[in-house]
C-alpha cells in the first residue's frame, strides 16, 4: 500500500461532510472530476470502498465511517506539524511565562490570552502567581518574561513598563452581615466588624497601610478563599470588582459604599519586563494587545 496522500484524505473528508462530490469541489476550489479522482485513488490505495455511489448522492460505507474519524485526527495532526514548522521558521516562541501579582484577577488579561491562543496555538503559555520580592525576582531573573502588577511608587531597576488597565475595588459583605442593612457605613462601623484580607494585600506597599481598617483582621491566602469567607458572613472585605459580577447578581454578596469613599477606588496595572529584553512575535503581540485593550476602555 502506498503512503497516504493528505490531499486525497481531505477530499474524502470534505465530501463526507458536505454530502456530495460537487459540494466538496466548490468548498475546496477544485473541479468535481478532481475530487472524484482523488477519492477513487484513495479507495484503490486502501483497498476498500468508502462511498456507496448507487443513489443520487454518495453515502459513506461502514468502512468509510470508520476511516472518517481516523482521517480527522490524522489531518489535525498534519495541520499542527505544518503550523509548528511555520512558527519555527518565524522564530515564534515555544513557550512564554507570565507572572501575575496575586491581587490581580486573571480576568483582566483573559481576552488577550484568548487572542494569543487563536493566533499562536502551539505556543504554551505558563501563568504564575507571586507577590512582593518573589514577583520582582521572577521577572528580573528571566523566569517570567512578563509581570502583571499594580503600579507602585517603587520602580524596580532595569525594568520597562506599559500601562495595561485599571482595577476597580469594591467593599463587600454577605446580605446577612450587620453592615448590609446600614444606609450609610462609617469608618467606625467597619472598625467594629471583622475584616477579611488576603495575604498579598497585607504585604502590598499601599494596602498594608491603607487597606487595614478593622480592629480584627482575618487573613486568607487567596482572594477566592476570601470571597468564600465573606459569603459565609465571617467578615467584610475589599476586593477587585472583576471578581464580583456573578456573585452580586446571584445575591451571595452585597456591595456597600463607605461614607468616606467619595471617589472610585481604582488602581493602574502595569505590564513589566526586563529592559533591553528581546521580545519574540508572541510576546510583542501579547504586549500590543494588552495596550490596545487598555486604550479602548
Amino acid at each position: 500500500m502506498r503512503m497516504l496522500n493528505l490531499d486525497q484524505l481531505s477530499a474524502f473528508m470534505t465530501a463526507a461532510e458536505k454530502g456530495s462530490f460537487s459540494a466538496a469541489a466548490r468548498h475546496l476550489g477544485k473541479s468535481q472530476g478532481a475530487i472524484s479522482i482523488s477519492i477513487n485513488n484513495l479507495e484503490l490505495d486502501l483497498g476498500m470502498t468508502l462511498f456507496d455511489r448507487s443513489g443520487k448522492y454518495p453515502v459513506m460505507t461502514e468502512q468509510g465511517i470508520r476511516l472518517f474519524d481516523q482521517a480527522k485526527v490524522l489531518l489535525r495532526q498534519a495541520e499542527r506539524i505544518q503550523n509548528y514548522a511555520k512558527q519555527a521558521n518565524m522564530a515564534v516562541e515555544d513557550s512564554l511565562t507570565i507572572v501575575i501579582e496575586e491581587l490581580i484577577p486573571v480576568e483582566l488579561i483573559e481576552t488577550t490570552l484568548e487572542k494569543v491562543a487563536q493566533r499562536y496555538p502551539l505556543t504554551v503559555i505558563n501563568l504564575l502567581r507571586a507577590s512582593g520580592a518573589e514577583f520582582e525576582q521572577l521577572v528580573s531573573e528571566g523566569t517570567a518574561l512578563f509581570g502583571v502588577c499594580l503600579v507602585t511608587d517603587a520602580v524596580p531597576r532595569n525594568m520597562d513598563f506599559a500601562s495595561i488597565g485599571n482595577i476597580e475595588w469594591s467593599f463587600i459583605c454577605s446580605p446577612d452581615f450587620p453592615l448590609a442593612d446600614l444606609e450609610s457605613v462609617s469608618i467606625d462601623d467597619m472598625l467594629n466588624e471583622r475584616q477579611i484580607a488576603c495575604k498579598a494585600m497585607l504585604e502590598h506597599p499601599f494596602w498594608s497601610s491603607q487597606g487595614k481598617i478593622s480592629q480584627e483582621i482575618w487573613c486568607a491566602q487567596y482572594q477566592h478563599d476570601l470571597l468564600h469567607m465573606v459569603e459565609q458572613g465571617i467578615g467584610w472585605a475589599t476586593v477587585p470588582s472583576l471578581l464580583l459580577e456573578h456573585k452580586i447578581e446571584s445575591g451571595t454578596l452585597k456591595e456597600f459604599n463607605p461614607v468616606f469613599q467619595t471617589n472610585s477606588t481604582a488602581f493602574l496595572v502595569d505590564l513589566m519586563w526586563r529592559a533591553n529584553e528581546r521580545l519574540g512575535p508572541v510576546a510583542q503581540f501579547l504586549r500590543s494587545s494588552l495596550q490596545q485593550e487598555f486604550s479602548l476602555k
